[in-house]
């Protein structure tokens, strides 16, 4: 189960700088606040599945537990890193990328 987690905290955040990254090269630097409400549902959904996943290890030792409170943190800081990494990205592709787009048949 939390390989699982861990997975899904590595793929969330993924999901979140490619959509943001592409969103902002796409349509603007002002939709990257689409990504902040990507963010936000990811890390409901992280504590939903950490108060979920809590309540089912009733029989682990404390150790345990904490090792999975700090796993479920992890991935707060995983999700929240990956949209800081858009950003830059952003930043460094506007800098110092040209993107040109051409059609066939348009002069120019």
């Amino acid at each position: 189960m939390i390989e699982f987690v861990i997975l899904l905290g590595v793929i969330g955040g993924w999901i979140i700088v490619a959509s943001t990254l592409f969103l902002m090269l796409a349509l603007g630097k002002t939709w990257g606040l689409a990504g902040v409400l990507l963010l936000v549902a990811a890390i409901q959904i992280n504590h939903w599945l950490k108060e979920k996943y809590m309540h089912a290890i009733v029989d682990a030792t404390p150790r345990a537990k904490a090792i999975a409170a700090h796993i479920f943190e992890m991935n707060e800081l995983i999700l929240l890193s990956s949209y800081l990494v858009s950003l830059l990205l952003y930043e460094g592709i506007q800098k110092y990328v040209e993107i040109i787009i051409k059609f066939p048949g348009m002069v120019g």
